[in-house]
């Protein structure tokens, strides 16, 4: 089972197993985008939103202070917008990026 094909993988995997295998492939993907999508239609609504914020809360805290974060937050909220956990997760480290020392604006006197 590679976890690419949907929903013929889980029919034979457990909650705990598809868990474990979305954190993998979150890990190594490239195209984010389309794979949280897909994990986020998985019928365990519960298990499918906790692998997601837990990629967030790695992605993220990677990204916190860099100036791709914005753009990744963006991305991942309209991909989330719907499910509560991810999208209030989402907008805590964007509050974190917000009041983060590194990424204030300098400002000259």
């Amino acid at each position: 089972m590679n976890g690419l094909n949907g929903a013929d993988d889980r029919s034979a995997e457990d909650e705990h197993q598809r868990f474990a295998r979305y954190l993998h492939e979150l890990a190594v993907v490239r195209d984010e985008d389309d794979l949280v999508t897909r994990i986020l239609r998985d019928s365990d609504t519960t298990m499918a939103q906790s692998a997601i914020v837990r990629h967030l809360d790695r992605h993220a805290s990677q990204l916190l202070t860099d100036d791709g974060f914005t753009a990744w937050a963006r991305t991942m909220a309209e991909i989330s917008a719907e499910r509560e956990f991810p999208a209030r997760r989402l907008r805590e480290w964007t509050l974190q990026n917000q009041t983060s020392p590194s990424t204030r604006p300098v400002t000259r006197r």
